[in-house]
């Protein structure tokens, strides 16, 4: 009964658009919608390495968008969303610290295809192949409130290779008239980030707020040039989501910390999720130890400049 109700609508729809020539099922692998991975604290070394993943919760995601809507630049009309998602997405960041408060780097997203999870219900199976990879550029400013509060921002520009599969079928947009089409296309995520934090000893508290597009592609549209259909995008940049985000950073020593997060998508549109957690190790390389023990000769205190050397001391080389 949803199936006629459907077709009736899109019939309808079509009408003032005209005779339709192409139907299409699609399905894409997209990446999740996570904040930075990071807690806003700048390195205390030259640079600083992060690694970790972000997860699903135990929910599964769910397809929010249903509505037909119609698309009068590619003369198209097109009923909800079909995105597959990373069960868990790998991070891998680099940054670089320019001055005392500023930072860029170079950085990933990688969703493996093992465990990927479906967010929709189609009457085609589509199953988009490869992993969805992302590779960019990031920024962060840090603005020192006192000594125990602060507030970073952060920036990211990833580009995707997201992987697709697409399908044309007949009139009854159910009856398949050709072999499934797999491929990858480009999309740019942005993402722009808030994020005050606390210092409580070798601890940091943190939380905040991101916002970053989500890239997803129509379950189905009805075209009614087939020269639109040849020549449109088969994946779209997306809406953009809100993400609100707590975490905390615990120094292990001197240069290494963990960092623990979780977050929620508050916007559920093209698909609603539920919590997400985030683990990572980040690296401060090249940060000083805390505390250094001085060095002295077995005989006591060390000689003042130009002074005698101890007697046990070998004589100095060249």
């Amino acid at each position: 009964m949803r199936n006629v109700y459907l077709i009736i609508t899109i019939s309808l729809s079509l009408f003032t658009l005209g005779c339709a020539t192409a139907q299409v099922h699609r399905s894409a692998y997209v990446p999740l919608p996570q904040p930075s991975m990071r807690s806003g604290a700048p390195s205390q070394g030259r640079s600083m390495l992060t690694a970790g993943a972000m997860t699903l919760a135990k929910q599964q995601p769910v397809e929010d968008v249903t509505d037909v809507t119609v698309n009068t630049e590619t003369i198209s009309v097109t009923n909800g969303s079909a995105n597959w998602v990373p069960r868990s997405q790998m991070n891998l960041n680099w940054r670089y610290r320019f001055t005392k408060n500023f930072d860029m780097g170079i950085g990933g997203e990688w969703g493996l295809a093992a465990g990927k999870q479906k967010t929709y219900t189609d009457d085609l199976n589509l199953t988009p192949k490869g992993n969805v990879v992302g590779i960019g550029l990031s920024f962060g400013y840090n603005v020192q409130i006192d000594k125990q509060w602060a507030v970073a921002i952060a920036g990211e520009y990833l580009s995707f290779s997201i992987p697709y599969v697409r399908q044309q079928v007949a009139t009854d947009l159910v009856t398949p008239i050709n072999a499934p089409e797999y491929g990858t296309e480009t999309v740019g995520v942005y993402s722009f980030s808030i994020i005050p934090r606390m210092e409580m000893g070798n601890a940091t508290v943190f939380g905040g707020v991101t916002f970053r597009n989500h890239p997803t592609t129509p379950k189905l549209e009805i075209y009614a040039n087939e020269l639109n259909f040849i020549s449109d995008d088969n994946v779209d940049s997306g809406s953009t989501y809100t993400i609100v985000t707590v975490g905390a950073e615990f120094k292990l020593n001197p240069v290494l910390r963990l960092l623990v997060m979780a977050f929620q998508p508050v916007s559920t549109s093209p698909v609603k999720y539920f919590p997400m957690f985030g683990l990572g190790l980040v690296w401060d390389m090249g940060a000083a130890p805390r505390y250094h023990t001085p060095v002295t000769p077995a005989d006591g205190m060390p000689p003042a400049h130009g002074g005698p050397m101890p007697a046990n001391e070998p004589p100095p080389t060249i």
